[in-house]
């Protein structure tokens, strides 16, 4: 039966460990990185790779890994209900992806929304339960970039729109996760 959780908190809050807490307990495990080792050796971003290889030693060598920079719900929608869980990490390094995929529209929100929305449509179909993680990003300041706040705000909007279709949501903060929804 379709399931989708999603997993919100802050950077470094245990947000990802929580995650793969949740699915260890089951065997078949599919995780889908939204981040690549290519890509940031691309934009030559050493702390990206650490992180990345943080994460894949977190993982039990028995999950199946797919990269999925772009066009998640496709990923997901192959995969064909095949696993028990599949793990999404992270909503907010693919709206960077797809923002940085669109740097030439002016309002490439509508896009992302609509990538959103068939993500969760995806989830909602395929018989595996999905676990989605993103970061909050609106409890600090204001950025003070055009770039940064347009992100901001539509990771928001991103993160309302899955929280609205999900069936649990929890938050993350200092490690403790606290059910929302």
């Amino acid at each position: 039966m379709a399931q989708l959780t999603f997993i919100i908190g802050g950077t470094r809050s245990g947000k990802s460990a929580f995650a793969l807490q949740l699915a260890h307990k089951q065997q078949n495990v599919c995780y889908i990185a939204t981040a690549s080792p290519a890509q940031s050796a691309e934009f030559n971003d050493d702390e990206m790779l650490q992180r990345i290889k943080k994460h894949q030693a977190d993982r039990p060598a028995h999950w199946r890994t797919v990269e999925a920079p772009l066009d998640l719900d496709k990923a997901i929608s192959q995969l064909n209900g095949d696993f028990d869980v599949v793990l999404v990490d992270c909503i907010t390094i693919y709206v960077t992806n797809m923002l940085l995929k669109d740097s030439k529209k002016e309002e490439p929100e509508k896009d992302i929304l609509e990538a959103i929305n068939r993500l969760c449509i995806v989830c909602k179909e395929i018989a595996s339960h999905v676990i989605i993680v993103t970061n909050e990003v609106g409890y600090g300041i204001v950025p003070d970039s055009r770039l940064a706040r347009r992100f901001r705000d539509i990771a928001g909007h991103v993160n309302q729109l899955i929280a609205k279709e999900a069936d649990t949501v929890f938050l993350v903060t200092a490690g403790i996760e606290t059910k929302i929804k």
